[in-house]
């Protein structure tokens, strides 16, 4: 059965996506003291908050709004101007919801299995300034043809000088955004705190990597020299890149590269005794499209 679908408008574009959520604007709530011996406080509003925009997409779609992303990842977070819109079942567009200087706060990459047939869907999270809710447009452009779906399964990692053949999983992670005094989704912030914020204010996450204990013995070697025996200065540090594949398996829809990873962490897997466990840091990542 048909259902409706979503589109964001970006940059003169309009992208269909798979999910839209967020930016409604809510009034903040202040409480006060009781005062004059009263045991009564009071309470009000003291402005208004504008909730984060949150989109889904899939590497192999969306374009304008990865790009965002690549640039963020880099340091230079953009202010964007745009619009979320739902479509009903009969393509008609339902609402129209306009965001002004919305920047880019998460990034969250989903969870990898090669036994999964779910779609692999990165969730974008944006701060607007401001939003406002506009009559829907009468008719939208055709949305093209569909892009190659993007599976959990479908996936490359590469780790210089480890055995990543036999890699099966990789958890969720996201990377964050932070200005000075709190992430970009917490709060109202300055146009010149966003043109200020500076790379380290980036975090990048751990990765937590499932392998075949068949396959773990370069993993071994290396988390006995870096962590047993102290060897944990930059230069025993690795590269690596993820490639997210299309069902063909050999186009790479996007490739993300980690710089400077640690192992920390190498054990048993809880509920299987063939598979081991890997965690490793990661200073920072980069983004590539295609």
């Amino acid at each position: 059965m048909t259902t409706e679908s979503f589109r964001l408008e970006l940059g003169g574009q309009s992208i269909p996506v798979n999910s839209i959520e967020g930016g409604g604007a809510v009034g903040v709530v202040v409480s006060s003291p009781p005062t004059g011996g009263s045991p009564f406080g009071e309470k009000h509003l003291a402005g208004v908050h504008y909730e984060p925009i949150a989109i889904a997409a899939s590497f192999g779609s969306a374009r304008p709004l990865f790009e965002l992303v690549r640039t963020a990842w880099q340091g230079m977070p953009t202010q964007n101007n745009g619009a979320l819109i739902r479509v009903g079942a009969d393509g008609r567009p339902l609402s129209r919801r306009e965001f002004v200087k919305a920047v880019l706060s998460e990034t969250i990459v989903p969870g990898l299995d090669g036994t999964s047939h779910s779609p692999a869907l990165v969730a974008v999270r944006f701060a607007p300034e401001l939003t406002r809710d506009v009559a829907p447009p009468a008719t939208l452009p055709p949305a093209g043809p569909a892009p190659p779906a993007s599976l959990s399964s479908f996936f490359r990692l590469n780790i210089v000088g480890l055995d990543c053949t036999k890699v099966s999983k990789i958890d969720s992670f996201t990377v964050k955004q932070h200005l000075a005094g709190g992430t970009l989704d917490m709060a109202h912030y300055q146009v010149d705190q966003i043109r200020a914020a500076a790379a380290n204010q980036l975090e990048f996450p751990n990765l937590r990597i499932e392998l075949a204990r068949a396959s773990a013995e370069s993993w071994r070697t290396w988390f006995k020299s870096f962590v047993i025996d102290g060897n944990s200065s930059a230069m025993n540090e690795k590269t690596g890149t993820l490639s997210f594949l299309a069902p063909n398996v050999s186009t790479v829809l996007a490739t993300i590269s980690f710089q400077n990873l640690g192992i920390f962490r190498l054990e048993d897997a809880p509920t299987d005794e063939t598979r081991v466990v890997a965690e490793l840091y990661c200073e920072r990542m980069e983004l590539a499209i295609g």
